[in-house]
Parts: structure tokens; C-alpha cells; sequence
């Protein structure tokens, strides 16, 4: 099924993009690092929560479910730049 096959085209982007969050956040943590800073930045979490509050209301999507997928992103990116 046509549709099927599209879904399952938007899932691997997804986890392409994921990935490519996590190496980001990874090098974000080495800076952190580098510069003796906190992984926890709880204003920039608030911030990203607000933004996608944002985006996911124009675009008409849940915002409980955008939050909390994007809670679980923040979790795993808080693993990445602790080295993985």
C-alpha cells in the first residue's frame, strides 16, 4: 500500500534526524566540558519546550504529545552528553 510505504519513508527520516540530534547534543556535551559547564541547562530545556509548544500548536499537532516526545529527545540527548 502506497501510504504504507510513505509512513514507513517518514519513520526512517525520523530516525535519521534523531541521530543527527543525539551527535549534536554529543558535541555539545564535549563543549560543555571543554568549558567546565553544567550537561543540565534547565533555561535552554524550558526554552526548547516553549518553541516547540509553539510550532506544534500552528501546526495543529498535540501539544502533550510534542512535549512529551520531545521530553524523551531531551532525556536521551542529557545520556549523549554525558559520553553515550
Amino acid at each position: 500500500m502506497k501510504l504504507r510505504r510513505q509512513i514507513d519513508a517518514v519513520d526512517r527520516r525520523i530516525i535519521h534526524d534523531v541521530r543527527e540530534r543525539l551527535k549534536l547534543a554529543g558535541l555539545i556535551g564535549q563543549e560543555k566540558q571543554r568549558r567546565g559547564l553544567s550537561i543540565i541547562d534547565p533555561q535552554r530545556e524550558a526554552d526548547v519546550i516553549s518553541n516547540i509548544e509553539k510550532q506544534a500548536t500552528r501546526k495543529k499537532v498535540s501539544v502533550v504529545f510534542i512535549k512529551s516526545l520531545f521530553r524523551l529527545l531531551i532525556n536521551e540527548s542529557r545520556k549523549e552528553q554525558h559520553g553515550g
